[in-house]
């Protein structure tokens, strides 16, 4: 019995691992879809991830990260923007880069709905920056830094890219299912062979049945035969 439990409860968990790995797998695929669709943050459920490309934020604040750090944002909306505050760290398409900015309010202009943000550091000459960037307006602000992850932008990138978005998103999912094709194949053979034996020792039975029939009507003949002869 115990045997049974541990076997099934082996089977439950493994299902939920396998489910929950496919659906991970599937809004990661998902969120850069949209990415290339839309040009925006890889996000799931108002949370997005990106890989930091630069030294721009490096320092020793709480909340300061590097290049190769993954950061994790909170998308924002209209009312969210407006809860803003100078000192957070936010994130923007920079057309002057054409690429995202993720850098430190240091104003914040309510009248003319604008924002103005810096970088913390300065690589060029490895001291605190102290140039602002252009100012940006409001609706341009798309997400506000929750956390980050130190090094592991650079597994994002590679996961991202053509080669590595094969490799580690859709070659685990082809995996998985053609392992799970497997199985469900064997079950459904071993379900095949346990009604055929089944069905093969019913019409066994059934047969021996019927021989006994048999026997017993040829010997119910055979006795009524030889009184016949007797009377004779």
């Amino acid at each position: 019995m115990k045997k049974i439990l541990k076997h099934k409860a082996f089977k439950i968990s493994s299902n939920i691992l396998f489910y929950t790995i496919i659906v991970l797998l599937m809004l990661f695929a998902l969120a850069n879809i949209k990415v290339k669709k839309e040009n925006n943050i890889a996000n799931i459920f108002g949370y997005g991830f990106l890989s930091v490309q630069s030294n721009s934020m490096y320092g020793d604040l709480d909340d300061s990260f590097e290049k190769g750090d993954m950061i994790f944002v909170r998308m924002l909306d209209e009312e969210s923007r407006n809860t803003l505050q100078i000192g957070d760290i936010v994130t923007y398409y920079d057309m002057s880069i054409r690429a995202f900015n993720t850098h430190r309010i240091i104003e914040i202009n309510q009248m003319e709905a604008f924002v103005i943000t810096q970088a913390d550091y300065n690589p060029v000459t490895s001291q605190p920056n102290t140039n602002p960037d252009q100012p940006i307006e409001f609706d341009q602000v798309i997400s506000k830094y929750s956390s980050r992850t130190p090094k592991l932008g650079l597994v994002l990138d590679y996961m991202q890219s053509p080669s590595g978005f094969a490799l580690t998103v859709i070659l685990p999912v082809v995996l998985i299912l053609a392992f799970e094709g497997f199985v469900m194949f064997r079950n459904i053979m071993l379900i095949n062979k346990e009604k055929i034996e089944t069905k093969y020792k019913e019409d066994l039975q059934r047969t021996h049945e019927l021989l006994k029939i048999e026997k017993e009507k040829i010997k119910q003949e055979l006795i009524k035969e030889l009184k016949n002869q007797e009377y004779e």
